[in-house]
C-alpha cells in the first residue's frame, strides 16, 4: 500500500490565509468601486435634473411672453460654458427648434428625455433631450478599478507572505514539543514534557501526554516488579522440585519412599499451578475484563455461604464471626465469594485468638462496601499502603509461604475493579479493616428492590456464625 505523505500544516494554513485575504480584499474593493460608481451616477442624475428644472423655468417665462425668440436667447445664455452638456429641443411637428452640443460629446453619455409645454399659445408639448458626457467619469472609474485590483493582488501577496512567516513562528512550540518527545525512551521513562514555555493552547496536550506517560511508567514498573516477583516465587518451588528429584534418583529406593517423594512433588506442583492461575486471573483483570453481573437478592446470604467454608480455620483460632448489614446488587457472585474468602483468610491469619471477626456489608450512595474487621496488631501505615500489592506480605519472614503466596488481596482489589470499585484498608488501635467497594450498575436496581427471603429476615442485620 502506497504511503501517503503527511500534509504540511503550515502550508495549509498559509494557503487558507491567502484565500481568505483575497476574498476579503476583493469584497472590500468591490464595495469601494460600487460606492464610487453610485456616487458619480447620483451626481450625473442631479446635474441633468437641475438642467431640466432650469429649462422648465425658461419655457414658462417664454410662454408667458409668447415669444419663441426670447426662449432661444435664454437657452443660449444658460448653456454658456456647459461643455459637457448637449440639448436638443424639437417642435411638436418634429422640426428642430434648438440644439446645443458643447465641445462635442464623447462615446459615453447619460440621457434625459422629457416634454415641456410649447412657448407659444398652442397646447402641444415639445420633446426635449438632455445629454451629459460622462466619459471622464467612466475613465476615472476604470482607473479606480485597476488601482483596486492591483491593491487587492499586492495586498494578498503581502498578507500571504507575512502570514506564512507568522504561521511558521506560531508552530515553533509544536516543533519543540516534537523534539522533547523524540528524546523520550524506555530508559528515560521518568522524564516528562516541559510545558512551562508552551502557549496556553498546548498546555492541555502537554498535561494529557504527561499523564499518559505517568500511566505508562506505572504499568511498566508494575510489569517489572511483577516479573521479578514471579521469578522469585517460582524459583523456590522449582528448586525444591529439582533438588528433591535429583536426591531421589541418586540410588534405588523402595516404592513407598518413591510414592512419598511424588506426593511432595505433587504438592509443590499444585502450588505452582495455583500461582499461575492467580496470575492469569490478575492479567485478565488488568486488561479491563469486566465482571458478568447478575442480580443477587441478598449479599448477606452470600457472605454466610462463604463463611461456612471457613468454619474450620476460625474454630482452630477460637474466632467468632459476625455478619452485619444487607444489600441487594447485581454482581458476579462467584467472584464476590472469592474476594470475601480471601478477606476472611487474611483476617483469620492475623486476628488475635479468641477475638471477634466482623464481616460487614453496607450501602453508600452508589457503592456497596464489603469489609472484614479483625482485632490484632495494628498494621503500620507504610505497610497498609502496599497491602494490595502482588506478592506482598505484611510479615517480613516467609512464614507459611507454602500456603500463602501473597496474591489474595491483589485478587480482592482486581475483583473490585472488575465491578467498578476498589480495595481499601485501615488499621488503628488494634483493629484492622480490609475490604472493597462495588459500584452499583444501572441494572441492579431491580435486584435491589427484591424482598429479602423470609428465612433471612430475622438475622439479616447481625448474624453470628458458630465456630
Amino acid at each position: 500500500m502506497k504511503e501517503v505523505a503527511p500534509r504540511s500544516l503550515a502550508r495549509r494554513l498559509s494557503v487558507r490565509l491567502a484565500l481568505l485575504s483575497l476574498t476579503v480584499l476583493a469584497v472590500v474593493c468591490t464595495a469601494v468601486y460600487s460606492w464610487a460608481h453610485h456616487g458619480l451616477s447620483v451626481q450625473q442624475r442631479d446635474r441633468l435634473e437641475r438642467q431640466r428644472v432650469q429649462l422648465e423655468h425658461l419655457f414658462g417665462e417664454a410662454r408667458e411672453a409668447g415669444d419663441e425668440r426670447l426662449l432661444t436667447h435664454k437657452l443660449g445664455d444658460m448653456l454658456v460654458g456647459q461643455t459637457l452638456l448637449s440639448v436638443e429641443v424639437l417642435r411638436d411637428d418634429a422640426s428642430l427648434f434648438f440644439r446645443w452640443s458643447g465641445n462635442g460629446l464623447g462615446k459615453t453619455q447619460r440621457l434625459l428625455d422629457f416634454r415641456l409645454p410649447a412657448p407659444n399659445v398652442s397646447a402641444a408639448a415639445w420633446p426635449i433631450q438632455l445629454a451629459l458626457d460622462v466619459s471622464a467619469d467612466m475613465a476615472t472609474l476604470n482607473l479606480l478599478a485597476a488601482a483596486l485590483a492591483a491593491a487587492a493582488g499586492v495586498g494578498t501577496l503581502l498578507i500571504t507572505a507575512g502570514g506564512s512567516v507568522l504561521v511558521r513562528r506560531g508552530l515553533q512550540p509544536v516543533s519543540r514539543l516534537a523534539d522533547q518527545t523524540r528524546a523520550l525512551s524506555a530508559q528515560t521513562r521518568d522524564r516528562r514534557l516541559d510545558g512551562s514555555a508552551q502557549p496556553k493552547e498546548l498546555a492541555p496536550l502537554v498535561q494529557q501526554f504527561n499523564q499518559l506517560l505517568d500511566r505508562l511508567q506505572l504499568a511498566f514498573d508494575r510489569l517489572e516488579a511483577f516479573n521479578a516477583d514471579v521469578a522469585h516465587e517460582l524459583a523456590t518451588p522449582l528448586s525444591t522440585l529439582i533438588g528433591g528429584t535429583e536426591i531421589t534418583l541418586r540410588r534405588e529406593r523402595p516404592a513407598e519412599e518413591l510414592r512419598r517423594a511424588l506426593e511432595c512433588n505433587l504438592e509443590e506442583l499444585q502450588r505452582l499451578a495455583s500461582i499461575v492461575q492467580d496470575m492469569l486471573f490478575l492479567a485478565h483483570a488488568d486488561h479491563g475484563t469486566q465482571a458478568r453481573r447478575a442480580p443477587v437478592a441478598s449479599l448477606s446470604r452470600l457472605l454466610v455461604r462463604v463463611a461456612s467454608l471457613h468454619e474450620a480455620p476460625l474454630a482452630e483460632r477460637s474466632l467468632t464471626l459476625e455478619i452485619q448489614g444487607e444489600s441487594a446488587a447485581a454482581v458476579d457472585a462467584s467472584l464476590i465469594e472469592r474476594a470475601v474468602s480471601n478477606l476472611l483468610s487474611n483476617a483469620t491469619r492475623y486476628a488475635w485468638p479468641g477475638s471477634v471477626v466482623k464481616l460487614v456489608v453496607s450501602t453508600r450512595r452508589d457503592e456497596i462496601h464489603v469489609e472484614v474487621e479483625n482485632e490484632g496488631d495494628t498494621v503500620p501505615a507504610d505497610r497498609l499502603d502496599r497491602i494490595f500489592d502482588r506478592f506482598y506480605r505484611a510479615e517480613h519472614s516467609r512464614e507459611n509461604a507454602d500456603r500463602h503466596h501473597g496474591l489474595g488481596l491483589s485478587i480482592v482489589a482486581a475483583i473490585a475493579r472488575m465491578h467498578g470499585g476498589g480495595g481499601f484498608a485501615r488499621s488503628a488501635q488494634g483493629r484492622t479493616v480490609v475490604g472493597f467497594s462495588l459500584r452499583r450498575s444501572a441494572a441492579p436496581s431491580d435486584a435491589a428492590g427484591q424482598p429479602i427471603p423470609a428465612e433471612w429476615s430475622d438475622s439479616r442485620t447481625n448474624q453470628e456464625v458458630a465456630v
